[in-house]
């Protein structure tokens, strides 16, 4: 609960309160990347896309994978609006950045 308080013709909020939220329980590992279906996620910054095509490339020469899908977020700042088509579709994400 966030309280105020005012000091002359200033009012401060004071947020002291407690986060109501719950632990969230993490993915299990794959066991193997060889017919894994891999997503990545390109935040949109500068050079993310060669970074991660990189990437791309080494784990398709390095490994078995039954398919790499890309996709790209219009803006760094928003929530990815295609994360249940990545959820559903993929074994694993990795999300990437630039510099």
């Amino acid at each position: 609960m966030t309280q105020q308080q005012t000091f002359g013709n200033v009012s401060v909020l004071l947020p002291n309160g407690t986060a109501d939220i719950a632990a969230l329980v993490l993915a299990p590992r794959l066991q193997s990347l060889e017919g894994a279906r891999i997503g990545i996620l390109d935040n949109c910054k500068e050079f993310a896309d060669l970074v991660l095509g990189g990437v791309a490339g080494v784990l398709r020469r390095d490994y078995k994978l039954a398919e790499v899908r890309f996709w790209r977020k219009s803006y760094l700042g928003i929530p990815a609006p295609f994360i249940a088509e990545m959820a559903a579709g993929c074994d694993a994400v990795i999300n990437g950045v630039g510099h």
